[in-house]
């Protein structure tokens, strides 16, 4: 298998692609060229996934992928293991299972907006909130397809892109655990909690912070990174966290490939070392080798909004963290 990057095998595409926002989606024809042309390369390096047409591919990868590392705050150090926001040290279990699926909420489509860190930080939470009310765990059928843990509760990712206090937006952001935590709240742009997503609904865009009266709060009652802030955790640490919280936000770089997976285990020969987009891990499958990945795409990209991706593909892990409701 030779490592030239899958990228390279896909030209910039021609144009406006016409998407409509219900019914049938009519895609360019130069689209179409372009998914066969990266279907060759797939083919011809005998990769394990499969690419096709979906919605989130009207839009330039730049317009998806807004996680910017460098854009953390200083005072996250904190909580890296051992700091004084993260000194509890979570044991391994002694046997963790060969496959293993957490608790974790639907799938939502963040649209052309790079906040793929503001819904990594909400579908975090709304996966703790679910642990903590005694959610059932997710479930991969034997078709493959994906069944969640629940949709309640619904928290608002546009309060994070509009109302966090570092000024972060469409054009790039981070985890925003902090602005929900109500030991922090007080300061312009930190808050008890995650108010419910009819108090604030996400409409793809920074606009004015502007909250309903008197909302109720889910709070982040803590948060940590699985290993450092910008490091990959090994698998078996992954494990243990997703394990215990149920999922971990991290991040991985998306790549043309990513954009346009359909099924099968994502595996991509090129080396990255960066990231460009922040998902969630909410399971695992040995006999697979892979992560299941909980994306903000919408249900129609992959399988059902997931992706199974090999572990170590494309920095995927990187900054793991996890969070209690």
């Amino acid at each position: 298998m030779n490592n030239f990057p899958l990228s390279l095998y896909i030209l910039a595409l021609a144009g406006t692609p016409v998407l409509t926002a219900a019914g049938p989606h009519p895609y360019a024809p130069e689209l179409s060229a372009k998914i066969e042309q990266l279907r060759g390369a797939i083919q011809a390096q005998g990769l394990p996934f499969q690419v096709g047409l979906n919605p989130a591919m009207q839009y330039d990868r730049e317009r998806l992928c807004g996680t910017r590392i460098e854009l953390m705050p200083p005072e996250y150090l904190a909580h890296e293991p051992g700091g004084f926001e993260n000194y509890e040290v979570q044991a391994t279990p002694a046997a963790l299972p060969k496959a293993f699926t957490g608790v974790f909420s639907t799938v939502k489509d963040q649209g052309q907006c790079g906040s793929c860190w503001a819904f990594s930080t909400i579908g975090s939470l709304e996966g703790a909130a679910l642990k903590k009310r005694g959610a059932a765990n997710g479930k991969v059928a034997g078709d493959g397809s994906i069944t969640v843990s629940g949709s309640v509760p619904a928290l608002s990712e546009e309060q994070v892109l509009s109302c966090n206090p570092w000024g972060w937006a469409c054009n790039g952001g981070y985890f925003a655990f902090d602005m929900l935590m109500p030991a922090k709240a007080g300061p312009s742009g930190y808050y008890k909690g995650a108010v419910p997503a009819a108090a604030f609904p996400y409409v793809g865009d920074a606009v004015a912070c502007s909250i309903g009266r008197d909302p109720s709060f889910t709070p982040v009652t803590r948060w940590g990174y699985v290993g450092g802030s910008a490091s990959v955790p090994s698998v078996a640490a992954i494990k243990s966290a997703i394990y215990t919280y149920g999922g971990v936000s991290a991040c991985v770089y998306a790549d043309d490939s990513f954009q346009a997976y359909t099924g099968g285990v994502f595996t991509d020969p090129t080396y990255y070392n960066s990231i460009n987009h922040a998902i969630i891990l909410v399971g695992w499958d040995d006999a697979k080798g892979a992560w299941l990945l909980k994306n903000s795409w919408g249900p129609s990209w992959g399988v059902d909004g997931f992706m199974w991706i090999k572990y170590g593909t494309c920095n995927v892990g990187l900054g793991a963290c996890w969070v209690v409701d």
